[in-house]
This record gives structure tokens, C-alpha cells and sequence, in this order.
């Protein structure tokens, strides 16, 4: 194994092993407000490798899997044992297993608002535009900065190229900033095109700008709104069937890692933080959302299980909660298995 992969194994490691340590202190701290007995908090996964130490009955372990860690609550399913989750009321409970997905939603943000302070590709340069077509015709030059588009602010190349595809034929308002004077211009995308120009006809790459914590937050929300939205969106189009798999792909832990390579390369290619940040409040948005599913096993899934006694005002049985979460179990790790043979066979390009 080369220097470069080892280091980006443990790049990826330590990435994942912090959200899903962030994940299991939101679970711990409000535990511990709302006074219910943790008996483990475990840095890494088992199997143990030692006990540090014991902090108000808890006691504090070091497992040998380097993967964030667990907390393992007293009574998890008995209701008889004083103190423990099981016995603390519904809406205690909710706390604890929303939690950890906040927990990561809440740390998304933070990413998000450390990359626009340090530095994020959050302006549109105009670098080449080729002779006789539109944005030659429309006025467009090299060195525009392309501010709005059709009245809406724009931040992304890939956000452009995706208007412009989808509004071929049609005229596009462009407000660019030349030197400092603001202007707008018409701009419309032809039918067809001569190779390796496009429909409009010029070139742009990214410029990085660097916010003020005021505009860095407000910046890391509209992100975080839009991160949320797209993952909420594909998941229900995805469970409704309504997406090939050419169009969305699940992954497992080897895609995950695929990933993780390609923003390192791109952060160390372009010596800037924004790749891997951006891939950290990726993997932790998305840690926060895939537990809030009312799936067995998952926190949502665990959250399912009171509100329905909330509704009934009556428990679930201990034995068929267990049962059903045990399966849920069995089923993620199958689930598991086969996105990482897909990984494996079918890697991303």
C-alpha cells in the first residue's frame, strides 16, 4: 500500500470516526441532562480494548475499531429498572434518539461555516468565450463575474451549466460585475452547437472567497437548507420508485471512501480545505437524516416505537420492540454487505 492511500485511509477514518462520535455525545449529554444511567460510553467499537476509566457510574472504554464510538444506556428495553431509558417517560426518550441526528445536522453547519470562512468557490469567473457565439453576441467577456441569474443569486458553475442546459432557446438574464460596474445582459442558448463550445458558448471556473462569520453563517444555512432538501428529495423519489439507478446510487462504506479519496486529491490539488469540509458536512447531514428514518434499528426507527405509544398510551410489548429492531439489525448489515460488493465491482468514476 502507497504512502498516498494509507493516508487517505486514515483521513477517511478519522472524518467518519468523529461524526459518528459527534452522533453518540448527542445521545450521551442528553442522557445525562435528563439524568438517565449511561453504563458505557466507548471510544472506537468493540471489541474492548481497555477501561480508561469511570465518570458518574459510566464507565469510560478504548475498543479496538477506530469508529467513532457508543453509548450503552442502563435498561434499554426494561422498564423496571429505575434510572434506566426504558423506565424514563416518552418524551424523554424522543430527546435522546433525536439527539444524535441533530447532533450531526448541528456539526454539518459548523463545517459548512468553517469552509465559507476559509475559503469556498462561491463566485462565477468568466475565463473564455469563444468567437461568434452567444455570449460573444450578448456582450459577455473574460474576467466577468456573473453575479445573478434570471434575478436569482448564483454560486456555482454547476448551477449554471444546469440553467443553461435546461433553458436552451430561451433568453437568460445575466447580472455580471465587469471591474467593479454592475450591468445585465440577454443571453440566449442555442439548439445546436459546434464541438466542445455548448450551447452559450464560453468557459467559466470557480473563484474562492473568503466570508465573515455573519455572511459565512447565513452562506452555511442557505447550504445546509439546499443539502437537506436534496437528500430529503431523493430519498422519497427513491422510495417511491421514481428514480433509475443511473440517476441516484446508494453507498456503502467502500463508496463512502471513494468519496472521501477524490476530496482529498481535490483539496491537496487545489491547496484549499473547502473539498474535504464540504465532504464532512456532507457525510454528517447525511448520518443525521439516514437515522431519522422511521426504520427499525435506526433512532427514527426507535422514535417510531414511542410515538406509536404516545398515540396508544400503552407500551409495546418489550419482546416484539426487541424482535423488530433486532431484525432491522440483520437487515442494515445485509443492506451493507451488498453496497459494498457494489462499491467494490462497480467503483465511482
Amino acid at each position: 500500500m502507497s504512502v498516498e492511500s494509507i493516508r487517505n485511509v486514515v483521513i477517511f477514518i478519522i472524518i467518519l470516526g468523529v461524526l459518528v462520535f459527534v452522533h453518540e455525545m448527542g445521545h450521551f449529554i442528553v442522557s445525562l441532562m435528563a439524568r438517565v444511567k449511561i453504563k458505557e460510553f466507548g471510544f472506537g467499537l468493540p471489541p474492548r480494548m481497555r477501561r480508561i476509566t469511570s465518570w458518574r457510574d459510566t464507565e469510560i472504554t478504548l475498543n479496538w475499531l477506530p469508529l467513532g464510538g457508543f453509548v450503552r444506556p442502563e435498561g434499554e428495553f426494561d422498564p423496571t429498572i429505575p434510572g434506566g431509558l426504558a423506565a424514563s417517560s416518552p418524551w424523554i426518550r424522543l430527546g435522546i434518539f433525536a439527539a444524535g441526528p441533530i447532533a450531526n445536522l448541528i456539526v454539518g453547519l459548523c463545517l459548512l461555516v468553517l469552509g465559507f470562512m476559509a475559503g469556498w468557490p462561491d463566485q462565477v469567473k468568466v475565463v473564455d468565450v469563444s468567437a461568434g457565439s452567444p455570449a460573444e453576441v450578448a456582450g459577455l467577456q473574460s474576467d466577468d463575474v456573473i453575479t445573478q441569474v434570471n434575478g436569482s443569486p448564483l454560486y456555482n458553475t454547476t448551477e449554471l451549466h444546469d440553467l443553461i442546459y435546461k433553458n436552451k432557446g430561451q433568453d437568460i438574464s445575466f447580472k455580471i460585475n465587469r471591474n467593479g460596474e454592475l450591468s445585465t445582459i440577454t443571453l440566449t442558448p442555442r439548439e445546436a452547437w459546434p464541438e466542445g463550445q455548448g450551447p452559450a458558448g464560453f468557459v467559466t471556473s470557480g473563484v474562492i472567497v473568503k466570508y465573515r462569520l455573519p455572511t459565512a453563517l447565513r452562506r452555511a444555512i442557505e447550504q445546509k437548507i439546499a443539502l437537506v432538501q436534496e437528500t430529503t428529495q431523493l430519498t422519497i423519489r427513491l422510495a417511491r420508485g421514481q428514480m433509475t439507478s443511473g440517476e441516484a446510487r446508494i453507498t456503502g462504506p467502500v463508496g463512502l471512501k471513494q468519496v472521501s479519496d477524490q476530496a482529498v486529491a481535490n483539496a491537496i490539488q487545489w491547496n484549499e480545505w473547502f473539498p474535504i469540509l464540504y465532504l464532512g458536512a456532507w457525510m454528517s447531514t447525511a448520518i443525521g437524516l439516514t437515522n431519522l428514518l422511521p426504520l427499525p434499528a435506526l433512532d427514527g426507527g426507535r422514535a417510531l416505537f414511542v410515538g406509536i405509544e404516545i398515540f396508544r398510551g400503552k407500551r409495546i410489548s418489550v419482546k416484539v420492540e426487541k424482535a423488530v429492531h433486532a431484525a432491522g439489525v440483520v437487515l442494515l448489515l445485509i443492506l451493507l454487505i451488498a453496497l459494498t460488493l457494489n462499491d467494490i465491482l462497480h467503483p465511482f468514476a
